[in-house]
């Protein structure tokens, strides 16, 4: 009978140590998904948390030109009101001028009366006062109507061009002249670096144009701007056949097609591919460009790299070095230090 007992106990013991042994199995795979999951949520975490602070970092300016804007906003409300007031108290002064006037006739057709003379010459002095009283007080009014027409047209003014700038920066359009050259070339990968940030105010979209001595070479398109320089793609098929972009070469901001009468100079952006040379591109340009050196001629296949991630082209033979330590492009030769200087750069 015991050995039966035996059995049955080692029966129970080996399924126990079975259990048992699965159980830990079983808790050490659901440890590591744990783990694992864990680290996917400080990941996630940290991304959210630099996100958040890009999103917070866009709201406080945002918000600051609102409160811009709506500080202009009161001040102008506050101008028209005192505009309306001035001119309310202006009428209520003319009224009281032709009430003057009124008794001042009156007491004129009374000076025939002998007993009422020096009661009238009284009168007439107190009207003749009140009338200079009143003549002042209406030019002093309307002098404050003209300051306070000023002042409303200077804030209108500075609201619009707070309006005009925001569009502008928003639409990647630098204002006033910009003319620059280019810092370093990889034209291998299809970018350069060009000298100038926002601190001269080059704006993310913004679209250069390049040149040596007069000539055109490419087009540009703002991709990072930093305090005092930026890079830029090349756009896709505005590179001159057998050109490349080269250390020192002219970079002027693309100018719209457009009657230059009438058209702000902080307003001259264009779009993408189909833009006029600029007229006078600074120093260096001459008179003699091109009206669209570019022409908005169609991007040849595999010549130029997408500016907006597509696959780099094979490195011309005269690329700038790869500045990641890459062994595989040519160094860009210098400038032959004998000849003669260039005038446009």
């Amino acid at each position: 009978m015991w050995k039966v007992f035996l059995v049955i106990s080692s029966v129970v013991l080996l399924g126990a140590l079975y259990l048992a042994n699965e159980n830990r199995k079983g808790k050490l795979e659901t440890q590591a998904q744990v783990a694992t999951q864990a680290d996917t949520l400080a990941a996630r975490s940290e991304t959210l948390e630099k996100t958040e602070t890009q999103i917070a970092e866009l709201e406080q300016q945002i918000q600051m030109l609102q409160d811009q804007t709506e500080t202009l906003e009161t001040e102008k409300v506050d101008f028209d009101a005192k505009v309306v007031e001035a001119k309310s108290n202006l009428t209520a002064q003319e009224a009281q001028l032709v009430a003057a006037k009124e008794k001042l006739d009156g007491a004129k057709s009374l000076i025939t009366d002998l007993q009422e003379i020096e009661t009238l010459q009284k009168e007439m002095a107190q009207i003749r006062v009140q009338i200079e009283e009143s003549e002042i007080e209406l030019t002093q009014i309307e002098g404050a109507v003209v300051a306070a027409k000023v002042d409303q047209e200077r804030f209108e003014k500075v609201a619009a061009e707070l309006t005009a700038l925001r569009k502008d920066q928003e639409a990647g359009v630098i204002r006033g002249e910009f003319q620059t050259t280019v810092k370093k070339a990889y034209n291998q990968w299809g970018f350069v670096i060009v000298n100038g940030g926002y601190d001269q105010g080059v704006v993310n979209r913004a679209q250069l144009d390049v040149y040596r001595r007069g000539q055109p070479i490419c087009k540009l398109l703002i991709t990072s701007v930093e305090p005092g320089e930026s890079a830029a793609d090349i756009i896709p098929g505005s590179l001159v056949a057998g050109q490349t972009v080269q250390i020192g070469d002219t970079v002027v901001k693309t100018i719209a097609a457009s009657a230059p009468a009438v058209i702000p100079a902080a307003e001259t952006d264009v779009p993408a591919g189909g833009a006029a040379a600029p007229a006078d591109a600074g120093a260096g340009m001459g008179a003699g460009a091109p009206a669209d050196p570019f022409g908005g001629a169609a991007p040849a296949p595999d010549t130029a790299p997408d500016p907006f991630g597509g696959a780099a082209p094979a490195p011309a033979a005269d690329a700038a070095p790869d500045p990641f330590g890459g062994g595989g492009a040519m160094e860009e030769k210098p400038a032959d230090p004998g000849a003669a200087p260039d005038p446009f750069q």
